[in-house]
């Protein structure tokens, strides 16, 4: 059943309040995060930027895992989700909305990475609209900075006509929802529709949203990438770094921009862990001499959209400030040499060479190691 075809913001503006539930983000960080840290330890990535952030669950993961991280994304709806599943896991992170076509204008400073996940890409439909996208990630790329493009194998898709994706769902007490994702092909296009059953207090209505993508097959992205500058890429299949195959489900890409990293100051890494009992990322224990009383009590938003157990939100800890004695520039006498007389200066005493004789009687001074008088 097809739903009114919406366009690329609109079909994810109307998704924004049940996109969480719909996408398993524990499942889904059990998977990824490992691939993620072996990226950032390897490369020692200290900053990153997740284009097409959706709900802002990726750019949570980089901070917790030590990488100032920054999101991008085109749907209010979206980054107002992004913002308070931010301040929900307790992580200081940027949630920018704007499109990605004049991102390298938008940041004055490059990144280490730049991801772009969740089958982003083939929402583009012209071949120059992707390679403008992928020439602004480009340049927002530090030299020797890494790029990160996830989307589904439609080289497999395709091929096999597979119409149906894995559902997902999500269940709290009287209330359930079931997500179904159906794919219908066209010569040059495929319809995306998600269908979305809810049932509370044992009734069930339905809502189906649709979108068209534009596939985008492994061969295509990779010459995208080189006509915009990348030397270097490897493709997998999952995020265990298996290479790629033409049957798998995914293709992830991981592009490397020419040059090399500057080493910069190393962050203390944050571990962060899912707790299985209520389904959320737990949030670190904070320093003791830092930590401050809750403010207030709010519901702790769930990566699956749920609402779970109340748990108190702090603000950002911080040590008050200590006023910084400010350098005098050269050449200007400081406030003590203008109010006291110059002190005497005294000769430092040189240290006995090694293996000279002791005796407890004082030497003779000289002319130069007499005390000024």
């Amino acid at each position: 059943m097809l739903g009114q075809i919406l366009s690329q913001s609109e079909f994810y503006e109307r998704l924004s309040e049940s996109y969480d539930q719909m996408i398993s983000w524990p499942t889904r960080f059990g998977i990824e995060s490992s691939f993620f840290k072996k990226l950032i330890n390897d490369y020692k990535l200290r900053s990153s930027l997740d284009v097409a952030c959706s709900t802002g669950f990726h750019v949570v993961l980089l901070r917790r895992m030590g990488v100032d991280a920054i999101g991008i994304d085109a749907s209010p709806g979206m980054i107002a989700k992004a913002r308070s599943n931010a301040i929900a896991c307790g992580v200081n992170v940027e949630c920018i909305l704007g499109d990605m076509n004049r991102i390298s204008k938008r940041f004055s400073e490059g990144f280490d990475i730049v991801t772009c996940l969740g089958n982003t890409l083939p929402h583009l439909k012209d071949n120059n609209v992707v390679k403008h996208i992928l020439s602004e990630i480009y340049k927002c790329l530090n030299p020797g900075g890494l790029f990160v493009i996830q989307v589904h194998n439609y080289d497999h898709i395709i091929k096999n006509k597979i119409r149906f994706l894995p559902p997902s769902g999500t269940q709290n007490g009287g209330e359930e929802i079931l997500f179904f994702r159906v794919l219908d092909f066209y010569p040059k296009s495929v319809t995306l529709s998600v269908v979305k059953h809810h049932r509370h207090e044992n009734k069930w209505d339905m809502t189906v949203h649709s979108t068209q993508l534009y596939p985008h097959y492994k061969k295509d992205l990779e010459n995208f990438l080189k006509l915009v500058g990348f030397k270097t890429f490897h493709c997998y299949r999952n995020f265990d770094f298996e290479d790629y195959h033409t049957t798998g489900r995914n293709l992830i890409i991981v592009a490397q921009k020419q040059g090399s990293l500057k080493p910069r100051t190393a962050r203390s890494t944050i571990n962060y862990t899912l707790n299985p009992s209520n389904r959320i990322l737990s949030k670190p224990q904070a320093h003791p001499q830092t930590a401050r009383k809750p403010r207030s009590k709010a519901g702790v938003i769930s990566p699956d959209g749920t609402k779970t157990i109340s748990k108190s939100l702090t603000k950002p800890s911080s040590y008050k400030s200590t006023p910084v004695k400010l350098r005098r520039p050269v050449g200007t006498p400081s406030e003590s040499t203008k109010k006291t007389p110059q002190t005497k200066a005294v000769a430092s005493k040189t240290r006995k060479p090694l293996g000279s004789p002791t005796s407890a009687k004082k030497a003779k001074p000289t002319k130069s190691s007499k005390r000024l008088k």
